[in-house]
């Protein structure tokens, strides 16, 4: 203070400006100790909202619930939205909070043990087995057998989950951290099924296209359906089915069948009819990297040499080269169930299926664009 009072009396030498200069200085004391009180006051409020959150997740009394003062250089900011916790460690040692308006998370040490400290550790209610995520989860997602895991439930939660199978196809409310408990009140009553869109014939490939996902309420589920995430790669029906069905586990062909080159091929390359074929591969050798449909490839070469016999990846194709620069080719302009005109003209770039090139009528000189739809054949753009 003296120091202060010593740099104010420098800087002004007459009364008037004493006055005004120990004004200043009381006015800035002011703001600053409002500051630190405010600071405090949002420290405060933090550690209170998260002791009442973790008093609710472990049902531990908020006074055996204690934190680690933060460190000095951590400001805790006000918050416009509700603050959110979570435990992102499965030990519980550290609670997360997170403020959307504006974005900012601190992540609060817990000095003590949970679900309760030492001193109350004979009183403690005995742990049991449950379900909890085996990784971390999102809201929305569809849980398969992978995501859940047997862990503890140290406080025997009302609603947790011991069998496995009863997560299984079902949709997760909220996100949730590795290693956390698993409770009614987090997945939604219904269980996500596959419905078929349109007909299929036996040995017909299942696409994301032909199925739709829907809720069915648990009593209305028929039995064996079909629960999983998503399909098998290259998964097929055995048997014909309806549009409307629900899929059943049952339903699924055991083989997979992927595609096969008949013939060998050098990169660049176009396929052809003939040149590919079905052929049933083990199912632990199948990934969802391999072709499983011989339909939508033409118009494709192969990007590296494929022998005879070899299973075909979507890495081992890509457009074929259908018009080439210099070429003289076909540009069709219409409708052909109406009117359709063609011209033959010069290709001025290469160009692959879909690709726009740039074409030179030889006689004119006049520049047209064409879309590539084969083998030197386009369609006006």
């Amino acid at each position: 203070m003296n120091k202060l009072k010593t740099f104010f009396f420098r800087v002004f030498q007459d009364k008037a400006r004493q006055a005004q200069a120990w004004a200043l200085a009381w006015l800035w004391m002011l703001v600053v100790g409002v500051g630190l009180a405010n600071a405090a006051n949002l420290q405060e409020d933090l550690f209170a909202s998260a002791t009442s959150w973790v008093a609710a997740q472990t049902s531990t009394g908020a006074d055996l619930i204690k934190f680690a003062p933060l460190d000095q250089r951590v400001k805790v900011q006000e918050c416009h939205s509700k603050i959110e916790f979570d435990f992102p460690f499965a030990n519980k040692s550290t609670v997360r909070a997170k403020c959307n308006q504006p974005n900012w998370q601190l992540f609060i040490k817990v000095s003590n043990s949970l679900p309760i400290n030492s001193v109350e550790a004979k009183q403690a209610t005995p742990s049991k087995q449950a379900m909890v995520a085996k990784h971390a989860l999102v809201a929305g997602q569809i849980l398969t057998a992978n995501d859940v895991e047997a862990g503890t439930d140290a406080t025997s939660s009302s609603g947790s989950f011991v069998d496995k199978d009863a997560l299984i196809g079902r949709m997760l409310k909220r996100n949730l951290a590795k290693g956390q408990l698993l409770l009614a009140q987090d997945i939604e009553n219904s269980l996500q099924v596959l419905k078929l869109k349109q007909n299929l014939r036996a040995n017909e490939l299942i696409s994301s296209a032909v199925y739709e996902r829907v809720a069915v309420g648990k009593e209305a589920i028929p039995a064996g359906v079909w629960l999983g995430a998503e399909l098998p790669p290259g998964a097929r029906v055995n048997r014909d089915m309806q549009a409307g069905q629900i899929l059943l586990s049952t339903d699924l062909a055991e083989s997979r069948q992927v595609v096969f080159a008949n013939t060998n091929m050098v990169a660049g390359q176009a396929l052809k009819a003939g040149s590919l074929r079905l052929e049933k591969l083990d199912q632990d050798k199948v990934s969802r990297t391999h072709l499983f449909e011989l339909a939508g490839l033409d118009g494709f070469e192969v990007t590296r040499t494929i022998r005879a016999g070899e299973a075909l990846r979507t890495t081992d194709l890509r457009p074929a080269l259908l018009v080439k620069r210099g070429e003289m080719v076909v540009l069709s302009i219409g409708k052909p169930s109406e009117f359709e005109i063609t011209i033959k003209l010069e290709a001025m770039q290469d160009g692959r299926m879909g690709e726009q090139v740039k074409l030179k009528n030889a006689e004119t000189g006049r520049i047209l664009n064409g879309i590539v739809t084969g083998q030197g054949q386009l369609r006006g753009s």
